[in-house]
């Protein structure tokens, strides 16, 4: 095993540093877009519990609308 000077170490961890850095500017875009995809997938959900309640009351009046118009014309 050959000997390592404390120079040669410090500029191994300054390079090291370095890459960790790089891939934390890299992961931060990543990070970025899984929050606003997690963000866009809770208004989605809440937005399909919402329209499922609107779509009962729709084919409701959808119904009476129709026995109304049956009975008039009949």
């Amino acid at each position: 095993m050959e000997d390592v000077t404390h120079a040669q170490i410090y500029e191994r961890l300054c390079a090291v540093e370095a890459k960790v850095d790089k891939l934390d500017k890299s992961t931060e875009a990543v990070v970025a877009a899984f929050n606003a995809a997690s963000g866009a997938f809770v208004v989605l959900e809440w937005l399909a519990r919402a329209v499922k309640p609107i779509l009962v009351i729709g084919a409701f009046c959808g119904a009476i609308w129709l026995a109304i118009e049956n009975k008039l014309h009949h």
